[in-house]
């Protein structure tokens, strides 16, 4: 994990560069962390994977580039898509 924090949006948010796997649709890819806070994620992915995702769309998420090594998917909900960039909500507030 890096080292450099921020304070932006709502609250810390850790610089990252981990591999992770983003499913939607019933499709998966390898994507990067870009950050990571207790809110949410913002991770990059290859263009043609994230043209399909859209604000409000629900995905998975697993937190290394493994599903095998590790095994929980954590439900999320898009909340912003930039070209290949998507910011990833946790769901923690809305159970």
């Amino acid at each position: 994990m890096a080292t450099l924090y921020d304070v932006k949006r709502q609250g810390w948010r850790i610089e990252c560069g981990d591999r992770c796997v983003l499913k939607h649709s019933g499709k998966s890819t390898e994507c990067v962390l870009v950050d990571i806070s207790v809110s949410g994620v913002l991770v990059r992915c290859v263009e043609d994977f994230a043209e399909n995702i859209h604000p409000g769309d629900s995905c998975g998420i697993h937190l290394c580039g493994d599903p095998q090594k590790c095994p929980s998917e954590i439900a999320c909900r898009v909340v912003r898509r930039d070209s290949d960039r998507i910011g990833l909500k946790f769901p923690f507030g809305d159970c």
